[in-house]
């Protein structure tokens, strides 16, 4: 019977040989060679784990800016279901990919008419 591994050793593992795409973002987000996760601490592995993963969430603040848009235009996308949001406490926190799309999904390219002529 083989002797149970513990979950530092599991984890430790998964982010350094699999090829998952939550491992490999991790590697190439910290630029993490094979050899060099042998030598970091677990504390480290937990710090940068936690990182890439909350990477991804923004807070209000972080949306109205990048938006450039009021906290009432805020409300309205999320009130007619166009930008789904987590809530945790008071605190309402958005994914990136999110708002990516939201993006994507409204860009229109309009071509401007008589560009350049005179009358």
């Amino acid at each position: 019977m083989k002797k149970p591994r513990i979950l530092a050793d599991i984890l430790k593992d998964y982010f350094q040989y699999s090829n998952e795409p939550l491992a490999v973002n991790f590697r190439r987000h910290f630029n993490i060679k094979q050899v060099q996760m042998d030598q970091l601490s677990d504390d480290e592995i937990d710090a940068m784990l936690e990182k890439s993963l909350l990477e991804d969430w923004l807070d209000n603040q972080d949306v109205m800016q990048i938006l450039h848009i009021s906290p009432r235009t805020l409300q309205t996308l999320r009130s007619n279901g166009m930008l789904p949001f987590s809530r945790i406490g008071n605190k309402l926190y958005y994914r990136r990919q999110d708002i990516i799309k939201i993006l994507s999904d409204n860009y229109t390219m309009r071509k401007i008419r008589d560009y350049g002529k005179r009358e």
